[in-house]
């Protein structure tokens, strides 16, 4: 009896885990190149402006240099702290990324 309720929680204890459990887990390389195709897109789309997706290019770069300048000896990793910046700088743009994608739909929404 024990056995079976115990399957049974099993169960339902991994079918009802939220999505983000199972999230993938991002580098901060991977980030960087999803957060450019996401502006990229966005551009194209007509979600940015060609100035603000620049801008949040120009932002992506500095993050990049940043990184760089810490990686200046190649054979050592980021320290956590390091780690914790740099995607404290991704989330940035991200929210910037969707504020501004906001801001065009919500105009648009008006004005029709």
């Amino acid at each position: 009896m024990n056995s079976i309720l115990a399957l049974f929680l099993l169960l339902g204890f991994t079918f009802l885990t939220p999505g983000d459990a199972f999230a993938k887990t991002w580098t901060i390389d991977e980030r960087q190149e999803q957060l450019m195709k996401d502006i990229n897109s966005a551009q194209e789309k007509k979600a940015l402006t060609a100035k603000e997706a620049d801008k949040l290019r120009k932002m992506l770069a500095k993050i990049a240099k940043k990184k760089a300048k810490w990686k200046t000896d190649k054979t050592r990793d980021l320290s956590e702290d390091e780690k914790l910046k740099l995607e404290g700088d991704l989330n940035d743009v991200s929210v910037e990324i969707k504020r501004l994608q906001l801001e065009k739909r919500t105009e648009e929404q008006k004005k029709n």
